[in-house]
C-alpha cells in the first residue's frame, strides 16, 4: 500500500549511535527495541543492527516472537511480564523472572529455558525487592535443572540524579555479591537506564540502551527518524474565515496547505504551536490537528500540491512544544500511516 507520507530511518546514524554507546560505556550494548523500537520499526532496527549487535530486548513475548521470525541467530530477552513460558522456550527467548510463583510455572514446561532475574533497586515496578525472596528464588533454581539462570539485571529510573542512581547501583551490587555464593556459572549481568553510560559500570557485562540508540538523551548521538508528507491541497482563506476545528479565526488573507497526517498518526492535538519544514523554510501550523489531516500557512511561499514537507525530525522539539517527553512523542508515531524507507545518509 502506498501512502502520501514516508518515514525515513537513517541506518548510518543508527549504526553510528550503537558503536558510540558501546565505546562510551566500555561494554557491549543490548539494543532495546520495545514498543516497535520506540516507533522506529523493530524489524528495521534489528535488520540494520544485527551485523553489529547480537542481543536485543523487547517488552513482551509477542514482540520477541515476531523478531525471531526474521532472525534465528540473535539473542532475545523479554524485559516485561511473560505468561507463555513454553512458547518462550520453544522460540529460544530469555524471559524475566522476579517471583517464586513464576518459577513454579516455569518448572512445569517441557525442556530447559533461560531466565534473567530482575532486581528491584528502587523503581518499584517489577523486580525482586528483598534478599529473603532472592535467596528462596536461587534455591529453587538450584533444585530445578531445567531452569537456566542466564542473567541478572536491574533498571535505574533517574540516571540524571547521581545520588539516587548510585544508591540503586550499590543495592544491585549487594545482590550480585549474594548471588556469587550460590556458584551459578556463565550468567551475565546487565543494567539499563538512559544516561547510565556516564557511570562506572565495570561490574556489568552489558548495558541496555533504548532511546539513546535513536538519537536522544545522550551527547553525541544522531537522530535516526524523519517523517515527510505530501501536500494534498492548497486553499485560499480570507480574513475572518475559520480553519479546522476549534473556531480558529484567520486575521488576514492566507494561503494554506493540507497535510494528510493527524492525531491518529501520533501528532499531538496541540501541534499548532509547532511548524513543518519546506526545505529550510518554517511553515506554521494553523488550527487544531484533525484526526488524519492538518493545515499549515504557505502564504508567500512556492509550496504547491504534491510538494513534500518535513513533518517530524526531532522529538525533543515536539516535546518542548507540547509538554511531553521524547518517549511519548516517538512511541505515538508508531501509528503513522507511512511508507518506510531505510536510508544510508
Amino acid at each position: 500500500m502506498k501512502y502520501f507520507s514516508t518515514k525515513y530511518i537513517d541506518a548510518k546514524n543508527l549504526i553510528y549511535n550503537y558503536k558510540l554507546l558501546c565505546q562510551k560505556s566500555g561494554h557491549n550494548v543490548i539494543a532495546v527495541v520495545k514498543a516497535n523500537a520506540y516507533g522506529h520499526g523493530a524489524e528495521n532496527i534489528v535488520n540494520i543492527l544485527s551485523p553489529y549487535c547480537n542481543f536485543f530486548a523487547t517488552e513482551n513475548l509477542q514482540e520477541a516472537v515476531d523478531l525471531r521470525k526474521i532472525n534465528k541467530k540473535i539473542k532475545l530477552i523479554v524485559l516485561g511480564y511473560c505468561i507463555d513460558f513454553q512458547k518462550a522456550k520453544d522460540e529460544n527467548i530469555c524471559v524475566t523472572c522476579d517471583s517464586l510463583s513464576q518459577l513454579k510455572e516455569i518448572a512445569k514446561i517441557n525442556g530447559k529455558i533461560k531466565i534473567h532475574l530482575k532486581i528491584n533497586t528502587g523503581m518499584n515496578r517489577l523486580g525482586i525487592k528483598t534478599k529473603h525472596q532472592f535467596i528462596k528464588i536461587l534455591k529453587f533454581i538450584k533444585k530445578n535443572p531445567k531452569i537456566i539462570l542466564d542473567g541478572i539485571f536491574t533498571h535505574c529510573f533517574e540516571s540524571s540524579n547521581k545520588e539516587i542512581t548510585n544508591i540503586q547501583i550499590e543495592i544491585f551490587k549487594k545482590y550480585l555479591k549474594l548471588l556469587k555464593k550460590f556458584n551459578f556459572k556463565n550468567y551475565i549481568v546487565h543494567i539499563g537506564g538512559s544516561g547510565l553510560i556516564d557511570y562506572n559500570l565495570d561490574f556489568v557485562d552489558f548495558v541496555r540502551c533504548g532511546i539513546a540508540l535513536y538519537g536522544y538523551l545522550e551527547n553525541g548521538v544522531k537522530k535516526v527518524q524523519k517523517i515527510k508528507s505530501q501536500v494534498i491541497k492548497i486553499t485560499g482563506v480570507k480574513k475572518g474565515e475559520f480553519v479546522g476545528y476549534g473556531e480558529t479565526k484567520i486575521r488576514s488573507n492566507k494561503k494554506i496547505a493540507v497535510i494528510p497526517l493527524g492525531y491518529a498518526d501520533g501528532l499531538p492535538r496541540n501541534f499548532e504551536k509547532l511548524y513543518v519544514l519546506f526545505g529550510k523554510q518554517k511553515l506554521n501550523v494553523i488550527g487544531k490537528i484533525c484526526m488524519d489531516m492538518f493545515m499549515v500557512d504557505v502564504t508567500h511561499t512556492k509550496v504547491g500540491v504534491g510538494d513534500m514537507v518535513t513533518v517530524f525530525y526531532d522529538a525533543s522539539l515536539w516535546a518542548k512544544g507540547t509538554f511531553d517527553t521524547e518517549y511519548d512523542v516517538l512511541t505515538r508515531l508508531n501509528n503513522a500511516r507511512t511508507n518506510i524507507v531505510l536510508v544510508e545518509n
